[in-house]
C-alpha cells in the first residue's frame, strides 16, 4: 500500500536531526507536519522555537487564525512564564472567534496555569473562569473539568474549605461520568490530590489518605516518579493531622528529594508542615527554624501564603517566651500587615468566583431562554410577554436576594452589638403549677448552676437525665422550664448552646477556624444541620454567614 504524501513528509520530518534542520527544510514541509516535528525537538528549545516561528509564518500566509494561535501556544511551552503569558495572550486574541473546539480555551487554560505557578492567583482565577466559559460554549467537557480544577484549587487556597471540598467532590463525580474525555487521565490525578487536600483541611485524615493512596497507585502504574512523591508528600500532611508525627516526617522528607519537580508553593507548604510537626513534638527551636524559612520566603518574594498568620502567631509566642521583645514586635507588625492583605485577597477571589462564574451562568441561561422564545415566533407578542415575565421574576428574585442580604447584615450587626433582647423570664403561673415552692426553688437553683457550668454543651443531655441529676421528676422539670423560661425543654437547651456559640465565635479566634460541623459538636449539637437550623431560628441568620462576617471584620 502506498503511503500518502502527508504521511511520507511526516515520517521524513522525524528522521531529520536538529543539526540538519534548515529554513529550506522547514519550507518544504507540509504545515501540519511542523507540529509533530516541534514535539520531536521540544527539548532543544532553540530548534523548537525556529519550528514554531516557521509554523506561525506559514499559518499567516494561509490567513489561518487557529493555526496561528496554535503556533503561539507552542511558543509559550518553551518560554519563561512572563513571555509565555504574552504569547498566550496573542493566541487568545487571534482565536477569540475561532470555531475550533480547542481555541481559545487552551490559551486561557495554559495562561491560568502559568499565572498560578507565578503565584498571581487573582489573574489565574480570571483566566480559568474564561476557560470554563469558552469550554462550556464549545461543549468540551474535558476542558471544563480542567478549568474547574484550576478554579477549585485557587478557591481552596484562599476560600472556604467546606465549599472547596464540595466543589472538588462535584468535579470528581463529573470526571468519572466522562471517562472518555481526552483529559481524563491528567484530571483524574488532579482530582485525587484535590480531594485529599480538602479532607486534610477539614481535619479528616483517613479520608485524605484514601485518595492520596489511590494517587500513589495510579502513579506507580505509569512509573511517574514526580507524581508518586507528590502524593507521598501529601500523605505526610494527612499523617500529621492524624497525629502520627514520625510517619509524617518520614513521608515529607522522602518526597523532598524531588523538590525541584514541584511548583513554587511547595516550599512554604513543606516548611509549614515540618515546622508544625517539630512544634507538636516539643522541639520548638527546630520548629521555629522552619517557620523562619517561611518568613524569609515572604521577605524574598513578597508573596502571601495562607499559612503566614499562623506562622507569625507561633513565632510571636515563641519569642515572647524567650523575652526577645524586638523579634516579637517585628513579627507582630508582619502579622497585622499580612492579615489585612490576606483578607483582601480572599474577598477579591471569592467575589470574582461569584460575579464571574456563578452569576454569569445564571445570566447566560436567562438570555438563552429569551433567545429561544424569540426564535419561535419573532412577531408573536406572547413571546415578548413571556420574556418580560421571566425578567420580572428574575429581578424579583434578585431584589429578594439583596433585601435578604441586607436583613442578614442588620441582624448580624444587632447580634454583635448585643441588641437582640433576651426574652424576659415568666414570673406568673408557677404558683398554680401544683409544684411546691421548695421544689420550684430547688429546680431553679440547679438550672442556674447548670447554665453557669455550661453543662448544656454535652450531647448526652435529655429531659429524663437532667431530672435524675436534679433529684426531681421530668414532669416538674419540664413545667418549671416552660413557665419560668417561656420555652420547652429542647428550645431551652438549644438556645443556651446558640448563645454560647455566638459569644465563643466572637471572642475566640481559634474557634473561628473550626468547620461548622466541628463548631456544632463543640456546642453540643449532634449535626451541623440541627445547629444551623437552631441558630437561624434564634437569630435569623445562619452560622456560616455569622462566621464569614466575623472573619471579614477581623473580630
Amino acid at each position: 500500500m502506498r503511503l500518502n504524501l502527508l504521511v511520507f513528509f511526516m515520517l521524513f520530518s522525524f528522521c531529520i536531526t536538529a543539526q540538519e534542520l534548515s529554513d529550506s527544510d522547514l519550507n518544504t514541509q507540509p504545515i501540519d507536519s511542523l507540529i509533530p516535528l516541534y514535539d520531536l525537538h521540544v527539548e532543544d528549545t532553540l530548534t523548537a522555537r525556529r519550528i514554531a516561528l516557521k509554523y506561525i509564518e506559514r499559518a499567516r500566509e494561509l490567513n489561518d487564525s487557529t493555526r496561528i494561535a496554535r503556533g503561539y501556544t507552542r511558543l509559550s511551552f518553551i518560554s519563561d512564564r512572563r513571555a509565555a503569558v504574552k504569547y498566550l495572550d496573542t493566541a487568545i486574541s487571534i482565536s477569540l472567534n475561532s470555531t475550533h473546539k480547542n481555541f481559545p480555551t487552551v490559551g486561557y487554560l495554559f495562561k491560568s496555569h502559568y499565572l498560578y505557578e507565578n503565584e498571581e492567583y487573582e489573574r489565574s482565577l480570571q483566566s480559568a473562569l474564561l476557560a470554563y466559559q469558552s469550554a462550556n460554549e464549545k461543549s468540551q467537557i474535558g476542558h471544563q473539568i480542567t478549568a474547574l480544577h484550576q478554579i477549585n484549587d485557587i478557591n481552596e487556597l484562599w476560600g472556604d474549605y467546606e465549599k472547596a471540598h464540595d466543589a472538588h467532590l462535584l468535579t470528581y463525580k463529573l470526571l468519572l461520568e466522562n471517562r472518555e474525555s481526552e483529559q481524563f487521565d491528567e484530571n483524574y490525578i488532579s482530582s485525587l490530590e484535590g480531594l485529599g487536600r480538602s479532607y486534610v483541611n477539614l481535619k479528616q485524615p483517613d479520608s485524605a489518605l484514601f485518595y492520596f493512596n489511590k494517587g500513589i497507585e495510579e502513579s506507580l502504574k505509569t512509573a511517574d516518579s514526580a507524581t508518586y512523591y507528590a502524593f507521598v508528600s501529601r500523605s505526610g500532611t494527612a499523617l500529621y493531622v492524624k497525629g502520627e508525627l514520625d510517619r509524617a516526617l518520614d513521608s515529607l522528607n522522602k518526597a523532598d528529594t524531588y523538590r525541584k519537580e514541584f511548583n513554587n508553593y511547595y516550599l512554604p507548604y513543606y516548611f509549614y508542615y515540618m515546622g508544625s510537626i517539630y512544634n507538636t513534638k516539643g522541639e520548638l527551636e527546630t520548629g521555629m527554624s522552619f517557620f523562619r524559612k517561611i518568613d524569609s520566603l515572604y521577605d524574598e518574594r513578597g508573596i502571601l501564603y495562607p499559612e503566614l498568620p499562623e506562622v507569625y502567631d507561633k513565632l510571636i509566642s515563641y519569642h515572647k517566651e524567650q523575652g526577645q521583645d524586638d523579634l516579637q514586635l517585628s513579627y507582630l507588625y508582619k502579622l497585622v500587615v499580612v492579615l489585612r492583605l490576606i483578607e483582601n485577597k480572599k474577598r477579591n477571589i471569592n467575589e470574582k468566583t461569584v460575579n464571574d462564574f456563578e452569576i454569569p451562568n445564571l445570566v447566560e441561561e436567562k438570555e438563552q431562554l429569551i433567545s429561544e422564545l424569540e426564535k419561535k415566533n419573532e412577531r408573536s407578542t406572547n413571546n415578548l410577554i413571556w420574556a418580560l415575565g421571566f425578567l420580572a421574576v428574575s429581578f424579583g428574585l434578585l431584589f429578594y436576594y439583596f433585601r435578604r442580604q441586607k436583613q442578614y447584615k442588620r441582624r448580624f450587626e444587632n447580634l454583635i452589638s448585643n441588641k437582640i433582647p433576651e426574652p424576659e423570664e415568666e414570673t406568673n403561673g408557677l404558683e398554680d403549677s401544683g409544684i411546691s415552692e421548695e421544689i420550684i426553688a430547688s429546680i431553679l437553683g440547679r438550672l442556674k448552676k447548670f447554665e453557669t457550668k455550661k453543662e448544656y454543651l454535652s450531647q448526652q443531655i435529655s429531659l429524663n437525665e437532667m431530672a435524675k441529676q436534679f433529684e426531681t421528676n421530668s414532669t416538674y422539670l419540664s413545667k418549671v422550664i416552660n413557665l419560668k423560661k417561656g420555652k420547652n425543654f429542647s428550645q431551652y437547651i438549644n438556645d443556651l448552646r446558640i448563645d454560647y456559640a455566638v459569644e465563643e465565635l466572637k471572642d475566640n479566634s481559634t474557634f473561628r477556624k473550626y468547620t461548622i460541623k466541628a463548631i456544632a459538636n463543640e456546642c453540643g449539637f449532634k449535626s451541623a444541620e440541627s445547629f444551623s437550623k437552631s441558630f437561624y431560628k434564634k437569630h435569623g441568620i445562619y452560622p456560616s454567614y455569622y462566621l464569614k462576617q466575623l472573619q471579614q471584620q477581623n473580630l
